[in-house]
């Protein structure tokens, strides 16, 4: 592999200024190489306005500072937001790597002929009218189809909304998630890769995610799969990037077995799968079929699948988040006992019934450890799991000795600490002592602040690393996901990739 700084060029100005990462050597470089890290690109069907939806991906690429060269199409245009337009990706300067496809339904297979043409590597086609909704268009979605075995080109979507490669500082989609300036929020980067047949909740994964300190990379949505379909891509993913986690958001599959055989990959691969199914209900999945012209019925031994492939599910946005913040940050536990630490008794009490409801177990701790831990508390606390410390602690006191006292004791596999931090710099006086716990080979230490945490508090959590949940579900849940299962072996838990 080598490094290639920068990519600039005679396209857009002000779009040739960013690192786009690790890259292949010339001539070398593989379809997922291309999509993520393109030198060039074309907007075919540019538009002048830059708040719709065909003028936003020029936006988006200046702002996120994207290093290629981009060449607006537009026919009925000489310049398109100030920057010279031409007629047909046939007459563009150069031959591009990637077309984003942005034209009424009805003109997409010609342009896709010309972007073959043409000698373009990808094209991603965001046009909607391909039989989904009412089912009109049916016929240009089988002219697609046909066009893609004549042709070395290789064709996302149609009726997606793109994609947005982090590293490449990319965000080739007119999803107002990448828009920072009106959002008032980044996705935050790191190695967890989404990929959905829906456009609109794929990108919305990594802003809820983004929200709880979760980064990302790769973010891209197939709409109807025309071609590229979201188990090809994820299977590219796991093997040629730094993915650690892949996020699956789907409608339906054809061949289920694909995705058994990708889970088998990822184990293989030390990497991990969290799949959210769409389309349960009869009603649901008439929404499918309308939306992507996917069967969600293709998914009905979904369950089954996960619990033999060893697949993390979520059923729902918010356990989406939550587990997925546990794959992510917490490592594999060695067992199903929690510890809980609280300063609330209500909390506490709470918190165990839910782990109790996902499975997980809050032993009882044995006379010596409630002994020991007695003397971290005032003679009105409770040392019995839940361990609660009295609201004391909120006003002062740390919580690292007691962390150290429970995870250190051998009879539990996961330490939470459930406390208020709504007040700003609570967490201050400990932040050394929980980083020094947390590079001890320690089980793993997971965060319930019961009241809405003050962002100096989010801050230290997330510059430690730790997951963090504001409600008792979420966290038992998350442990959940990590947790073996009954019929697997404990005593050995895997850290999270560095």
């Amino acid at each position: 592999m080598t490094s290639v700084d920068r990519v600039v060029g005679p396209g857009v100005d002000g779009l040739g200024t960013a690192p786009v990462g690790e890259r292949s050597p010339v001539g070398e470089r593989s379809l997922l190489d291309v999509l993520l890290h393109p030198e060039s690109l074309a907007i075919i069907g540019a538009s002048d306005n830059p708040v719709s939806l065909g003028g936003r991906p020029l936006g988006l690429l200046a702002a996120a500072g994207y290093a290629g060269r981009v060449y607006p199409v537009n026919p009925t245009r000489a310049t398109v937001q100030g920057h010279p337009a031409y007629p047909s990706v046939r007459e563009l300067p150069e031959p591009v790597e990637v077309a984003m496809v942005m034209v009424k339904a009805k003109l997409v297979p010609a342009v896709l002929r010309d972007c073959a043409a043409a000698g373009v590597r990808v094209a991603i086609v965001l046009s909607s009218g391909f039989g989904e909704g009412m089912g009109h268009g049916a016929e240009l979605r089988d002219e697609i189809a046909a066009i893609v075995p004549t042709t070395s080109m290789r064709i996302l979507g149609p009726n997606c909304e793109g994609l947005a490669s982090l590293p490449a500082s990319a965000p080739l989609t007119f999803s107002p998630v990448l828009d920072a300036a009106r959002t008032g929020q980044v996705v935050l980067p790191g190695r967890v890769a989404v990929l959905s047949h829906s456009g609109g909740l794929g990108f919305a994964v990594a802003q809820w995610g983004s929200r709880a300190g979760i980064g990302f990379n790769y973010l891209i949505s197939t709409g109807n799969e025309g071609d590229l379909d979201v188990l090809e891509l994820a299977d590219r993913l796991l093997v040629e990037t730094d993915t650690t986690l892949a996020v699956l958001v789907l409608e339906g599959v054809a061949e289920p077995e694909r995705l058994a055989a990708l889970a088998r990959q990822a184990r293989q691969l030390g990497k991990r799968l969290l799949v959210a199914r769409l389309g349960r209900s009869d009603a649901g999945a008439r929404g499918s079929l309308a939306h992507t012209r996917h069967d969600a019925t293709s998914l009905d031994g979904l369950t089954a699948l996960c619990a033999t492939e060893g697949i993390t599910q979520a059923g729902g946005e918010r356990e989406l988040i939550d587990v997925l913040q546990a794959l992510d940050k917490v490592p594999t536990l060695g067992g199903r006992r929690v510890g809980i630490l609280a300063t609330s008794g209500g909390a506490g009490v709470w918190l165990a019934d839910a782990c109790r409801d996902a499975g997980l177990e809050v032993p009882e701790l044995s006379p010596e450890l409630r002994q020991r831990l007695a003397g971290f508390m005032p003679e009105y606390g409770s040392p019995v799991n839940p361990v609660d410390l009295t609201a004391q602690f909120i006003a002062a006191g740390s919580f690292a000795p007691a962390i150290e006292a429970l995870a250190g004791s051998g009879e539990v596999d996961a330490v939470v600490l459930a406390t208020s931090l709504a007040s700003a710099g609570r967490l201050e006086q400990d932040r050394e002592a929980l980083a020094e716990l947390l590079r001890r080979d320690l089980p793993p230490l997971v965060v319930y602040t019961y009241t809405h945490p003050a962002e100096s508090c989010v801050r230290i959590l997330e510059g430690l690393g730790l997951a963090w949940y504001t409600s008792s579900t979420g966290v038992a849940r998350g442990l959940a996901a990590v947790a073996p299962t009954p019929a697997t072996p404990v005593g050995t838990r895997t850290r999270r990739p560095e």
